[in-house]
């Protein structure tokens, strides 16, 4: 027996609910059981089914009367009588026969349950009425994962608030700020849920206005009984979870056959998710019955809170079951220790102390929620149990109970979670299942955790926030380490972890980090979900601070956590050896993101609320945690007793040298703290009575932070590059914009806190041994320097100075040195300026004095200069050094390398050769390079912490303004990128940066328009305000968010070129004279009131010595070729100095201290410079010295210095170079010091008397000009003159004899067109060969790039009226106007290929379908060196027939082909009638020509081999590529056309053509061309090529053509054909036909015998074969003649000219004359015969074209019984056309021919582009048309013409069987055509959406995960490979398997497919076998992309892009499209769909 199942029951055999009975009271015969048991929906009669349900729903009824419990327990029956009892047991006994073991897997029975669940109903008025009576304050819908939701931020109380579909619709949100989503994790509509949604938001049916109807409970009792059993039965299953787990483990086990260390981990999570799918049945039916609403939620929600029913169903032992008695379906003693057994599996370790789940006890069951919420995170969160969970929220009391027990129970997630991530750790998978997990477990608590109230009751009685806390910890903590963070000296400069000392004193125990190594929960990312739960939480104000006086909350659980993330993750800097292990920086990444998301998030969330309720105890208490663990940190990082503790911990200046950890999350809170809750009443003094009187610990605060500063440094000038993407990562990461608040940004202000309040000497030791500058900088202070109680004001810290006092013995001295400084500024400045003058205005006596102070010993600091690279060992410590260099000296010698290199010097070693912990390797800077990074560092660092005031006094709008300015100043940029540039603080970071966004954005940029072009999709951006350029961009704020040297350096240089560009266009006087300007650095407002409290002291920094000379020493350095120092670090020097002069200067406090900040400017120091220099200065005396020395070089010495001393470069902002800003600095000391000015006025004053005295010696040097060379300058000018003309003279003598030789005259020479006889010459890119001539030997080829392009084909008839609109021709899908639209010109092709003639040799002439299309970049090559080159590249990889693709040498296009050039041929005159010529003068040039063509080309060549090679389409020769590439082509419908069979010549004239027309239908789209002749450069080639590659029966195309057109010749030239016999058979006699020149007025007999048109005879090859005109192509044949014309080079442009004008003229008459024919045969038989008569008239035709269409019915009705029988067989068209019609489709043919003929001479080189862009201007009718072109409207053709061209046709298809196949297209197919074009969607995105979203394939009739939707036609399409199908090629055997969209773009669009993606918005391309995403075509409201509607705003059509998109798709040109993917397994394409906003352009 099963557990829990009945007696009697058993799973054996198949389903028999009468055998279930047979020991009960029931029988198979009742009639209240028979219809029930035997129920079939279709057959069973409904009458006695509803009869027996209402027997059981009375039985039910008179139980719930008399409150008769729903389950039996031991004792709660007993009191009701016998016979109430037996009914009960009989109802019991009926249902547990339904709901049995088996009831999973019978969907009959599901079917009995819902019969009787209806009560006597039919089943769907049940359904209808429970939704009728239906309530709930709060909607129940419930969304899975990637369901679409929305959000209105306008209704919104809390950030997560989300809304169903139908909520938000019915509500509307009219004029709100909505996002639509994709849930990620799924989730509940909030709609009427008070905590998280205004009442405004609600829509009409929740609410609190909604009212609670009164239920009649009746009408569910019986589904009471039967849900009730469904659950227990849901349990049922599920126990047993452990034992079946054990089971699956052993089987595991005994089959894997790798050892047990090698063996792979369990995987759980697969195991879990399958034995939770064996349920699944029974909870979508538990599911349907909740979503009946009303009353069945109700009872549902009754029987999961009663605890009473879950007593009794589990109370029940062995002792209470009797085998003679009945035994319920129920929880009790048969399953009771299986479920112990699963509820220990979800117990945490026991190190894990949680508060409510420690033992098995703590997880007992109350109630059947109770185990439901169990098995919720036993079975991983299944989404079907989480949604019927979830779905019953709205009842009263069930949601604070779901509540408490989920969360009592929250580390029971954590441990399922936790070992989830274990077992997906331990073994490769390719499903995530830990993600979908989180996900779900997401998915229940924010339902919670939204609520305030209930989180406020929830924290009061299962400490939510520290158990929330405590399961993180659990979760992330599950490795950790001890700590290899150290501040001891001895671990300083060790190289490895290894050597370091760690130990620690006073008991303290080593200090324990996590790692990222081996953590299953962060590798596998298992604790998000518990993130996601704290800030929910969080973003509740009160809970906030409630945890922060939480002790054991937030100073305990969140304490622990952050401590174990303080220091973790340490970097060590690899000096030597093989790193490639290293370059991974996932390690990093992780770290970053876990520090984020635990810490970072959750600290502004409690942040926000202190301040929002500016609650300063909060903020104390916070603040006293946070130092509290900082100071416990260092004692373990250095410990110190007591007593030492203010020497050794303030001594300490730097961190390890060698070691960086980039996560200090303590610091990050501190400064957070100091910086955000100083505005707190109350807040400062706290931090003033605990921090800032203990500066030996703001000192200590200081090191760690400047230390990760020093370290991006590093890694940014390479010093880590061993280290590889593991460190270059963690600087990347740090600095991002995204997250610069929580690490780099409080870093920062950290450091800049502590600058400020400790003592300056001591801030700048620290920071210039921190950044290593101690190794080439030595400083050796003077002894009375900053020793005056004004410096010690200036620069003490906190604590004071007690220990810099001057001795009693040293007062006299140092009072001489102050007098010195002070009083005699101007003679030392003077001495130091002009050492070489005589100090004349000086005492000697003073002179000398001053000499003897300034030179003193120790008096004055000396400063030594040194940037020689020193070892990095000390020699002196470690004596083994000398052996180790003298064996690898030996080595090396024996490897023959020469042994004198100095190896005690390399920099780099393996430091495993010193294993002594004592070696320090104090040398970190190795590299000469490294020194520029170190002081680029170094001084970006301070001029961050001087200038930018982001959290240290800027407002939080100020803020948000230097952060856009900043990211707008790098270039323009898009609206939400801009956004994004403001780092968010916490969950509702937003909402503050959304108050001001807009505003600001408007004051300082103007959107820019997207301006798309033909490479790039452009986005709408936003560019800066010049006025905002030149007021508010600050570099320094750039630099501080740069992510390297290289991006700040590469912004400041753009500013430079800006600044300069500037000058430029102002006309400034200083562009004339700076070779290069500066980066704009601004001065800034030096008042406390811009900073907060305390703060303004950093900038005594400036003025410390210290600093001072080391901005001087990267000054006096600016040439040394060792340190190289960039010119951004010089620029950055002088700017630092300006800053500190300009502080002095704006300083308004005491006026010693004034004086004292003057006298620094004037302290000597000696610069020692290594073996250049050794002297004493000043900072005034250096900067003067450099600045007088660069006017000098710019000779602007006396104009800069008068502007100095005006005060003009005095400005907050100045333009210019190194000059203007070394004045600015000068200008403001001027202002500043006395002394200063005086020697400004001096140089000036010099200066002027010095150019003075050079002008007066200039003066006297000036003299007239010499007259002797005056004289002879006038001769030699003269003569020029003459021999200038002697020249011209002799040239015209020269061209009139020549002239006379020739026998020319002058109008004929001006006749001559030079074109013709020069010779092109053209250059190899690939052998280097210039001005070389085509030749056959080696002849020159164009690049091309061979591919497909069907536009031609993919035209649709012009006549019918176009649905343009998207929405609007899905609404017609069925209408047969759509059909036609979808009717291209391809699909007519076939039918027209069979209507023409048998013989064979005529269907060879007849142009196949091409959709070749050939792109040039316009460069040439030899034929012979392209094919190498090509070669060369793919090594024989590939075969022949590939198309292998290269770059074009000279611009890098892509191309795979090179097609033969036209040959320049020799040149043999050809007489030519007199202009204008006739047509018969047409007709004799081109016979001639015709002739011409025939026979050989060059006279060495007399067989023609070597041309016809060029041409060859065989293997080898130039054409075999194009031939053999239509074959091998990647369209299917290329491949099939390639299978008609044409002559060569004939292939090449449709590609002209379709070039051609191609290029006509572009310029009338108006597609752009995108590189110059591109279209029109390749054509008169393949025409050449036509010529070249003809055989005689092309020639006798052309030639019937030209005869037909314009020949008159006698009549004896050709036999008179026979008379006509007229046929008595209903069938026309062959060969009885002949038209009979006399019968047609308007022709000539020489006309008329010359068009007499005869067939083909095989026994007569050499006759002359002329074809009716009517069966060959206009274009086609144009082509033809033209190609025969412009292949002889002997006529000039202008004859070539007139006589393809002629052609045109005479072929528009062919064309009008074949459309009359086509659409007269269109009319029907009636109106024939009419129009013969000349009855009735075409409306609206013209006279000349009546007479034409008259013509043409007398040449199809002369012979009456072949006219009825053509009749006969033709079908008419349904309607006949109109005479409107008619007329219409007359014009558009004529145009378009027109239209082409123009474009074709135009790519002949004989036409003019203005005429043909006017030609192709939209609106033109016909009569404009042919007044441009100069052709008579009343005579464009003979009428009988027309008759003769009909009669020749027809006489031509008597003799054919199948008369209907040739007359039938006639009919059949559109005459005109019209491009075909994109269906245009709808304007707002959403309609697309509502309509398309939810609607199923057509082909798997599911709806698709990832819809597209086809642009031409609007079918939805699948992605998925459900849809894949398998393709047989015709003529092959080859089967293909394609996609949905492949297969649809072949049918539907030839291949090339377009296709909107509906869930991302992306354009999809599909074209042959590959796809890819081509950008979108919906924008947002600032014109932006939001690919996979990640922000969810409202997206409109965007009208340029889809321009673009059409041109792109009718040139086949997708510049675009980064990546194309190959369709042959789509899932990579698919994901990259489902990516593509990671890839955002």
């Amino acid at each position: 027996m099963p557990p829990g199942e009945p007696v009697g029951s058993s799973a054996q055999g198949e389903r028999d609910f009468i055998s279930k009975w047979l020991h009960q009271t029931l029988k198979a015969s009742d009639w209240y059981v028979k219809p029930i048991v035997n129920f079939d929906g279709d057959k069973s009669d409904m009458d006695e089914v509803y009869k027996a349900v209402k027997f059981w729903r009375d039985l039910a009824l008179e139980l719930k009367s008399k409150n008769y419990p729903l389950a039996e327990g031991i004792d709660n029956y007993q009191s009701f009588d016998e016979e109430t009892r037996k009914k009960a047991h009989m109802l019991d006994d009926f249902l547990d026969g339904f709901i049995d073991e088996e009831l999973q897997e019978d969907e009959k029975t599901f079917e009995i349950l819902r019969v009787l669940i209806a009560q006597g109903e039919p089943y769907m008025e049940f359904k209808q009425k429970m939704k009728e009576n239906d309530f709930s304050l709060k909607c129940n819908e419930i969304w899975e994962n990637d369901a679409v939701a929305f959000r209105c931020n306008t209704c919104a109380l809390t950030p997560c608030m989300s809304l169903c579909e139908d909520c938000f619709e019915s509500n509307g949100h009219a004029g709100h700020d909505y996002t639509r989503f994709f849930s990620r994790e799924g989730g509940a509509c909030d709609c009427g849920n008070q905590d998280v949604i205004k009442e405004q938001g609600n829509c009409k049916n929740h609410g609190d206005e909604s009212k609670r109807p009164n239920y009649d409970m009746s009408e569910v009792c019986l589904a009471e009984y039967i849900v009730m059993k469904l659950i227990v039965r849901l349990f049922l299953e599920y126990r047993g979870w452990a034992s079946r787990y054990e089971k699956a483990l052993d089987e595991f086990k005994s089959e894997s056959n790798e050892p047990i260390n090698r063996r792979a981990v369990f995987d759980i999570g697969e195991f879990t998710v399958d034995d939770a799918a064996r349920s699944d049945y029974l909870i979508t039916f538990l599911q349907e019955c909740v979503k009946y609403g009303g009353p069945m939620r109700l009872i549902v929600s009754k029987i999961l809170l009663d605890k009473n029913l879950y007593k009794v169903l589990t109370e029940q032992t062995s002792e209470h079951y009797d085998a003679s008695n009945r035994v319920q379906i129920s929880l009790d003693w048969r399953t009771a220790h299986m479920f112990k057994d699963d509820r220990r599996t979800v117990l945490p370790p026991d190190n894990s102390n949680f508060s409510f789940v420690g033992s098995i006890e703590s997880t007992e069951c109350t109630s059947l929620l109770d185990e439901l919420i169990f098995w919720i995170n036993r079975q991983l969160f299944p989404q079907n149990l989480v949604n019927f969970g979830l779905s019953l929220l709205s009842e009263p009391g069930y949601r604070d109970a779901f509540a408490y027990r989920f969360f009592s129970w929250y580390p029971i997630s954590g441990k399922v979670i936790s070992d989830l991530c274990i077992s997906q750790a331990g073994h490769s998978r390719a499903q995530d299942l830990v993600t979908p997990a989180c996900s779900r477990a997401v998915h229940v608590t924010v339902q919670m955790l939204s609520s305030a109230s209930l989180c406020k009751e929830l924290n009061e009685n299962v400490h939510l926030v520290k158990t929330i806390f405590d399961v993180t910890r659990f979760l992330i903590c599950e490795k950790s380490v001890d700590s290899e963070i150290s501040l001891k000296s001895v671990n300083i400069f060790k190289e490895s972890s290894r050597f370091l000392n760690m130990t620690t004193t006073n008991g303290r125990p080593k200090w324990r980090v996590m790692t990222m190594a081996n953590n299953a929960a962060i590798s596998q990312h298992g604790y998000w979900f518990v993130m996601g739960d704290i800030q929910n939480v969080l973003t509740h104000t009160s809970q906030a601070i409630a945890a922060v006086f939480d002790d054991e909350c937030f100073g305990g659980s969140y304490m622990k956590m952050m401590c174990e993330m303080q220091g973790m993750n340490p970097i060590w800097r690899i000096i030597s050896g093989n790193a490639q292990e290293n370059d991974a920086g996932e390690g990093a990444q992780r770290a970053y993101t876990l520090e984020f998301e635990t810490l970072a998030v959750t600290l502004f969330n409690i942040v926000a609320a202190i301040q929002q309720e500016k609650d300063v105890r909060t903020a104390c208490r916070f603040f006293d945690h946070i130092r509290s663990q900082l100071e416990e940190w260092f004692h373990v990082l250095l410990p110190v007793t007591p007593e030492d503790r203010s020497e050794v911990w303030g001594n300490v200046i730097r961190a390890q040298a060698y070691a960086v950890s980039f996560h200090i999350p303590l610091h990050r809170h501190i400064s957070t703290a100091i910086t955000h809750f100083t505005e707190l009443d109350g807040f400062y003094d706290h931090i003033r009575s605990n921090l800032l009187n203990d500066e030996t610990l703001i000192r200590l605060l200081l090191v760690h932070p400047l230390r990760i500063q020093v370290a991006r440094a590093e890694i940014n000038c390479n010093m880590w590059v061993r280290n590889g993407a593991q460190a270059k990562m963690s600087a990347l990461i740090y600095s991002q914009w995204n997250v610069s608040s929580a690490f780099q940004t409080p870093d920062v202000d950290l450091i800049r806190f502590c600058a400020a309040h400790i003592d300056k000497e001591h801030f700048m030791k620290a920071l210039t041994a921190s950044f290593n500058i101690t190794e080439c900088i030595k400083i050796q202070r003077g002894r009375f320097v900053e020793k005056s109680e004004e410096s010690k004001i200036l620069f003490q810290g906190v604590g004071g100075r007690d220990d810099d006092e001057v001795s009693e013995a040293r007062k006299t001295e140092f009072e001489r040195y102050q007098r010195l400084v002070r009083e005699q500024a101007l003679l030392m400045e003077d001495m130091m300026l002009t050492p070489e003058k005589n100090l004349f205005q000086f005492d000697e006596k003073e002179t000398d004095e001053a000499v003897d102070v300034m030179i003193e010993a120790n008096n004055a600091t000396e400063v030594t200069i040194d940037f020689t690279i020193q070892s990095p060992i000390d020699h002196s410590r470690d004596p083994r050094i000398p052996i180790v260099g003298e064996f690898i000296r030996r080595h090396l010698e024996a490897a023959g390398v020469d042994a004198d290199i100095d190896v005690e010097m390399e920099r780099e070693f393996d430091p495993r050769l010193f294993d002594d912990e004592e070696v320090e390797r104090t040398i970190v800077i190795r590299e000469p390079e490294w020194i520029d990074p170190m002081f680029w560092g170094m001084f970006k660092l301070v001029a961050e912490l001087v200038v930018v005031r982001v959290n240290s006094g800027a407002s939080p709008e100020e803020h948000y303004r230097s952060e856009m300015v900043n990211c707008m100043a790098m270039g323009n940029v898009p609206y939400s990128r801009l956004r994004a540039s403001i780092s968010e603080k916490g969950s509702r970071g937003s909402e503050m940066i959304d108050k001001h966004f807009e505003t600001i954005l408007n004051e300082i940029g103007d959107f820019i328009e997207p301006i798309e072009t033909t490479t790039h999709l452009m986005q709408g951006s936003y560019q800066l305000k010049t006025s905002i350029w030149d007021s508010e961009v600050c570099p320094v704020f750039f630099m501080m968010r740069s992510t390297s040297i290289k991006q700040a350096r590469e912004v400041f240089a753009k500013m430079e070129i800006r600044e300069q560009k500037n000058a430029l266009d102002k006309d400034l006087e200083v562009a004339k004279i700076e070779e290069r300007f500066w980066v704009p650095f601004r001065l800034i407002d030096f008042s406390d009131q811009k900073r907060h409290r305390g703060i303004s002291n950093l900038y005594n920094v400036l003025l410390t010595e210290r600093f001072l000379i080391h901005c001087i020493t990267v000054l006096a350095s600016e040439a040394d070729e060792t340190a190289k120092f960039h010119d951004g670090t010089y620029q950055l020097a002088v700017y630092l100095l300006t800053l500190g002069v300009k502080y002095a200067q704006s300083y308004v406090g005491d006026e010693k201290i004034k004086k004292q900040m003057i006298d620094i400017f004037h302290t000597p120091f000696q610069l020692i410079k290594f073996r250049e220099m050794e002297t004493f200065l000043t900072v005034c005396a250096f900067m003067i010295r450099l600045l007088t020395k660069e006017t000098r070089k710019n000779g602007a010495l006396v104009v800069v210095f008068k502007g100095i001393l005006s005060g003009e470069y005095d400005k907050e902002k100045v333009t210019g170079g190194k000059m203007i800003y070394l004045a600015r600095f000068v200008t403001i000391l001027t202002k500043l010091s006395p002394v200063a000015r005086q020697i400004i006025e001096g140089k000036l004053k010099r200066e002027e008397l010095r150019i003075s005295k050079h002008s007066r010696n200039q003066e006297k040097m000036k003299a007239p000009m010499d007259p002797v060379k005056k004289a002879a300058k006038e001769a030699a000018k003269r003569r020029m003159e003459a021999i200038m003309q002697n020249s011209a003279k002799k040239s015209a003598q020269t061209m009139e004899k020549l002239m006379k030789t020739e026998g020319m005259t002058d109008a004929e020479v001006n006749k001559v067109d030079p074109s013709q006889q020069n010779r092109k010459v053209y250059e190899c890119p690939i052998c280097g060969e210039q001005n070389a001539p085509n030749t056959v030997e080696n002849p020159f080829g164009m690049l091309a790039k061979l591919s497909t392009n069907f536009i031609c084909e993919e035209q649709i008839d012009a006549s019918i009226n176009t649905i343009d609109d998207l929405l609007k021709f899905d609404e017609y899908e069925h209408v047969s106007a759509n059909r036609l639209q979808s009717e291209t010109r391809r699909r007519f092709f076939s039918k027209r290929r069979q209507a023409t003639f048998e013989n064979q040799d005529i269907v060879k002439v007849n142009p196949p379908l091409v959709g070749t299309d050939l792109k040039t970049c316009g460069h040439a090559a030899h034929i012979a060196c392209f094919n190498a080159y090509r070669a060369s590249l793919y090594d024989g990889h590939q075969r022949s027939t590939d198309r292998r693709e290269v770059g074009c040498p000279m611009c890098r296009y892509t191309v795979n082909v090179i097609v033969p050039m036209s040959f320049d041929k020799p040149y043999t005159p050809i007489k030519t009638p007199a202009s204008p010529m006739s047509y018969s003068d047409v007709w004799r040039v081109m016979d001639v020509v015709l002739k011409k063509a025939k026979g050989p080309v060059f006279q060495e060549d007399e067989r023609n081999v070597k041309y016809s090679t060029n041409y060859s389409t065989r293997e080898g020769g130039g054409l075999f590529e194009l031939y053999i590439g239509r074959i091998h082509s990647a369209d299917l419908a290329e491949r099939k056309s390639s299978q008609q069979r044409c002559t060569v010549s004939t292939l090449m004239v449709s590609l002209a053509v379709v070039m051609v027309e191609r290029s006509s239908i572009m310029r009338k789209m108006g597609v752009p061309e995108r590189r110059k002749n591109q279209r029109n450069s390749m054509t008169e080639h393949l025409m050449t090529a036509s010529v070249a590659t003809s055989k005689d029966v092309d020639f006798d195309v052309a030639l019937s053509a030209l005869t037909n057109l314009f020949a008159k010749v006698t009549e004896n030239s050709f036999s008179r054909p026979p008379s006509e016999q007229p046929s008595t058979s209903k069938e026309p006699a062959q060969g009885t036909e002949a038209p009979n020149p006399e019968a047609v007025v308007g022709l000539s007999s020489d006309e008329m015998a010359a068009m007499i048109t005869k067939p083909l005879r095989k026994d007569t090859p050499d006759c002359l074969s002329k074809l009716p005109l009517f069966a060959l192509d206009p274009k086609a044949t144009l082509v033809r003649m033209l190609a025969v014309l412009i292949d002889n080079q002997s006529l000039t442009k202008d004859i070539q000219r007139e006589i393809a004008q002629n052609m045109i003229f005479a072929s528009l008459g062919w064309v009008s004359s074949y459309t009359l024919l086509c659409l007269i045969l269109r009319t029907g038989e009636e109106k024939i015969s009419a129009l013969n008569k000349g009855e009735p008239k075409i409306q609206g035709l013209s006279d000349h074209l009546q007479s034409e269409a008259e013509a043409i019915c007398q040449a199809l009705t002369y012979n009456t019984e072949y006219f009825k029988h053509l009749a006969q067989r033709l079908e008419s068209p349904d309607v006949e056309p109109t005479d409107e019609y008619i007329c219409k489709t007359m014009n558009s043919c004529l145009i378009e021919f027109l239209r082409f003929s123009y474009e074709l001479l135009f790519h002949c080189n004989l036409g003019f582009n203005d005429v043909n862009n006017q030609i192709h201007s939209r609106n033109i009718d016909l009569d404009n048309v042919l007044r441009l072109v100069g052709i008579n409207a009343q005579n464009i053709n003979v009428p009988g013409k027309a008759n003769y061209w009909t009669r020749a046709f027809r006489t031509q298809l008597t003799n054919m069987a199948k008369l209907k196949r040739i007359f039938q297209p006639c009919i059949v197919e559109p005459l005109a055509w019209k491009p075909r074009r994109i269906l245009k969607p709808p304007t707002n995105f959403d309609e697309l959406f509502g309509r398309y979203f939810h609607r199923e394939c057509n082909k798997c009739s599911s709806v698709p995960s990832y819809p597209v939707m086809c642009l031409f036609c609007g079918e939805i399409l699948c992605l998925n490979d459900c849809c894949r199908m398998a393709h047989q090629e015709s003529g092959s055997d080859r089967v293909i398997s394609m996609s949905e969209i492949e297969a649809h773009a072949e049918d539907c669009s030839s291949s090339s497919g377009l296709f909107l993606s509906v869930t991302s918005s992306m354009v999809v391309v599909s074209r042959g076998k590959q796809a890819a995403i081509w950008g979108t075509i919906y924008l947002d409201a600032h014109k932006e992309e939001d690919r996979n509607l990640k922000r969810g705003k409202p997206l409109f059509l965007c009208e340029s892009r889809l321009k673009w998109l059409e041109y792109d798709w009718a040139e086949q040109e997708w510049q675009r499209v980064p990546q194309w993917f190959n369709m042959t397994n789509s899932q990579a394409f698919t994901s990259n769909i489902r990516d593509c906003h990671l890839f955002q352009r």
